[in-house]
């Protein structure tokens, strides 16, 4: 295999693209609305045949729940991205045999292919998981020709599984 050698730095709009992926799994979304729906219910239940307090008190407390998950991402992103911009920083990454090197301002990191469980791919992105929190984000921007970005793929595809 040749060396690929990438230099990039992560945007705001690729970190938050990750987290939604990495975050947003369409059945935990359907698992928490259902769950807000029920509550929803149990309240409206509540107002009307027992205590109106405690009916507007769960009707309110699970608004505010459907209502936070869509907001969930956003907040996780700025909080992570905006607290941390040195981390997102200009790196220069290789990817070979052995796995994957990266260097930045703030640090050295080595990795081989065995520490990774599997990869996904959006538009915009490669995503490479070593733990379902440990996300490495790879924009396909960095790479120069749409041929160098099948190339990667079929890398990852033969390194890992595709999740």
């Amino acid at each position: 295999m040749d060396v690929l050698q990438l230099r990039y730095e992560i945007t705001p709009a690729e970190h938050l693209e990750m987290v939604k992926v990495v975050r947003s799994s369409l059945a935990g979304q359907f698992i928490r609305t259902f769950l807000g729906i029920i509550g929803i219910g149990l309240g409206i239940a509540s107002y009307r045949y027992f205590d109106r307090s405690l009916g507007w008190l769960m009707i309110s407390i699970f608004i505010v729940f459907i209502i936070l998950q869509m907001f969930l991402p956003y907040i996780i992103h700025r909080r992570v991205y905006y607290r941390n911009p040195r981390i997102f920083g200009m790196r220069t990454v290789t990817f070979d045999d052995e796995g994957l090197k990266s260097d930045s301002e703030l640090a050295h990191i080595e990795r081989k292919w065995s520490s990774f469980e599997k990869f996904k791919e959006t538009n915009n992105l490669f995503l490479t998981y070593q733990t379902k929190d440990v996300v490495g984000i790879v924009p396909k921007r960095a790479f120069a020709t749409q041929d160098d970005v099948t190339q990667f793929r079929d890398l990852l595809t033969s390194r890992m599984r595709r999740g």
